[in-house]
């Protein structure tokens, strides 16, 4: 029996495109849930199993590097 995963990614607009392509290369299951209310993320169910616990990883670094090069992103108090 596989066991099957379900996670909520929030992923930034400008990263949608890299993302859409790395769950399609790897056939993972997904659907959009919402966006947020000024439009800069799209939230993305994903369905997975164990073994493509590597590209989930690799979705998330995607994310994380974004957030990680946006000067925008620094908290502005």
């Amino acid at each position: 029996m596989k066991t099957i995963k379900v996670k909520e990614l929030e992923v930034p607009i400008e990263v949608i495109a890299e993302v859409a392509e790395l769950l399609t290369e790897n056939e993972i299951s997904n659907s959009i849930t919402g966006v947020d209310e000024d439009y800069e993320f799209v939230f993305i169910e994903v369905e997975y199993e164990k073994e493509d616990n590597q590209v989930i990883h690799d979705i998330e670094d995607v994310i994380e590097d974004f957030h990680a090069d946006d000067p925008d992103d620094d908290d502005e108090k």
